[in-house]
């Protein structure tokens, strides 16, 4: 007994008291491991504790660093790819034709949106006025909702993202299953739509030709408008989201074990459900979603839970729901985020049984074998340097001493504006 305490004080002044035999924790975490409820959430916290144990804060980081460098280094030149494509289709495919097509009540008009919106660089966020503007010039409720759907769910990037992370099977199975979820959302909302008045036609901005895009409307150079869409408006959209995801996945690579949801999340479908209740509020767009949902699988998680997170994800978000609730009603809200919700789990199951009956990889990297080493640093250095950029013009417009301007006034420096509200 005596040896006991004297061995028991010896660990207390090296600050490691053992409680209870859980692996050398400290005091707090051993209290509140003995609070937690015998299931695998407590078995996780104590192997956390034991592991945490003797490891360097610089291991971690470099090990973070490293694993965010090999998303970037594998993807960087997909997406690139993936910009200048998103350009190209913003130079050659103009608001009225998309106006053209998408209008109507039909459940034509419903398949179009879906497949006019897949290829589309919209995230959440920036889908939001594009859909406020079909619908002012006519475009039917179910064919709104559709486009609301498809387009921040998939684009020409996150598929170029998606095919350098996961491989070919999942950036197939992924815009598939926006479009399907889109369609099906919009089909429900066309039904309900054929009982309400159609909405009010917004007027053209160019009253000579009765068009929004003609040559009587100031423009600048086509390649002017190019290299203003990809550096400004997705560099601002897409950058800041793209760097934030790119380093959750490093700290996701460095500190999470493998193997650990076929460990702690039981089935597959415990694991869909989480990536769903973790989706549906989260603001994530498709592109930065990628390298999270592809770190997942590589850490066990099921192909269809990342497929349930890539779809949620995107498209569902408080502002987006508060948006349609608004411009299409509260019921049309409930069904919008109800059938994205089932369509995910739907096609996440469908997914999870081919898989494992076709006994498919889903996590393979034989497309870099078709594009040489140099191409891809070339490709993670242009996106890195895109990532830089956009990073440092959102600081600088979050800046706190940053030009601030009244409603209808000129601008104000911060000086200024808290001189003036003093007076």
């Amino acid at each position: 007994m005596p040896a006991a305490r004297c061995c028991q004080r010896r660990e207390s002044r090296n600050g490691k008291r053992t409680n209870g035999g859980n692996g050398g924790a400290p005091a707090p975490v051993s209290l509140f491991l003995g609070r937690l409820p015998p299931y695998n959430v407590r078995r996780y916290f104590k192997e956390t504790a034991r592991a945490a144990e003797g490891t360097d804060v610089y291991e971690i980081l470099t090990r973070t660093i490293d694993a965010a460098w090999a998303i970037l280094y594998e993807a960087g030149f997909y997406v690139v790819f993936g910009l200048a494509a998103a350009g190209l289709i913003h130079l050659f495919v103009s608001r009225e034709w998309m106006v053209r097509t998408l209008g109507g009540r039909g459940f034509g008009s419903v398949v179009r949106a879906a497949l006019v919106g897949a290829p589309l660089p919209l995230c959440s966020c920036s889908v939001l006025p594009a859909a406020c503007a079909l619908r002012g010039k006519g475009a039917g409720r179910g064919a709104t909702v559709s486009f609301l759907i498809s387009a921040p769910e998939t684009g020409l990037d996150s598929i170029a993202m998606t095919w350098a992370l996961m491989g070919p099977v999942m950036a197939i199975v992924r815009p598939a299953a926006a479009v399907l979820t889109a369609m099906t959302a919009g089909f429900f909302e066309t039904l309900r739509d054929r009982r309400m008045p159609p909405a009010e036609v917004a007027a053209p901005a160019c009253t000579i030709c009765n068009s929004d895009d003609c040559e009587h409307v100031p423009r600048r150079s086509r390649w002017g408008r190019f290299w203003t869409f990809v550096l400004y408006d997705m560099g601002d959209d897409l950058g800041p989201s793209l760097a934030l995801g790119l380093a959750l996945a490093g700290v996701v690579g460095a500190l999470v074990p493998e193997g650990f949801f076929e460990r702690y999340l039981g089935g597959p479908w415990a694991s869909m459900l989480v990536m769903l209740a973790v989706g549906l509020p989260l603001y994530v767009c498709a592109t930065a979603s990628t390298p999270l949902a592809a770190v997942l699988l590589m850490k066990g998680l099921n192909p269809g839970a990342a497929l349930v997170f890539l779809l949620v994800g995107p498209a569902t978000n408080v502002a987006t729901v508060l948006v349609v609730a608004r411009m299409l009603g509260k019921v049309s809200a409930v069904l919008y985020v109800g059938t994205i919700a089932a369509m995910s789990l739907v096609c996440g199951a469908a997914v999870d049984l081919a898989v494992g009956a076709l006994r498919v990889d889903v996590v393979s990297h034989e497309a870099h074998e078709l594009v040489p080493p140099w191409l891809l640093a070339a490709g993670a250095a242009l996106l890195g340097v895109f990532l830089a950029w956009s990073v440092v013009r959102w600081a600088w417009r979050h800046r706190p001493w940053g030009v601030l301007r009244q409603p209808g006034g000129p601008p104000l420096t911060a000086k200024s504006a808290k001189n003036a509200k003093k007076d």
